[in-house]
């Protein structure tokens, strides 16, 4: 387990995601904008091979100024997350204290197919990491 910072060398501001022992916290920051998304469409199948599983993910957008994803960036995001064949089910909750942030977590909550991945979208981190680590059934697929 270990935090590692990822770059995409078009952006100044990084997304940062750090493993931890019951979940992975992805922070993202600045202007969230398309290279984001396949930056972590990109690292989250890697963290699950190196876990084992699919980890349950916290996204935090404290420090998030604006979002510049067109909608179909969410849809290819989605779809992507739809085609993923997990191990195991996992959490994926999101904490917005802003109405940009909260509308985009929103929307992936919407256009989530996969039902092996849960999406809830939070305003305070408490109620998001009681309902991440909350008993679920994240047996192992056959």
């Amino acid at each position: 387990m270990g935090q590692y910072i990822i770059h995409c060398s078009a952006r100044i501001m990084p997304i940062r995601i750090e493993v931890l022992p019951e979940y992975v916290h992805v922070a993202w920051y600045g202007k969230l904008v398309d290279q984001d998304l396949v930056l972590l469409g990109r690292e989250m199948p890697k963290i699950g091979q190196q876990l084992g599983k699919a980890p349950h993910a916290l996204h935090t957008f404290d420090e998030v100024d604006g979002i510049g994803l067109p909608p179909e960036s969410l849809q290819n995001h989605a779809r992507q997350m739809g085609l993923a064949r997990l191990p195991n089910r996992c959490r994926v909750a999101s904490v917005c204290g802003n109405p940009l942030a909260y509308g985009m977590a929103r929307m992936m909550q919407m256009l989530n197919q996969n039902s092996d991945i849960e999406i809830e979208v939070f305003s305070d981190l408490e109620g998001a990491l009681r309902w991440l680590k909350a008993p679920t059934s994240e047996s192992p697929r056959s």
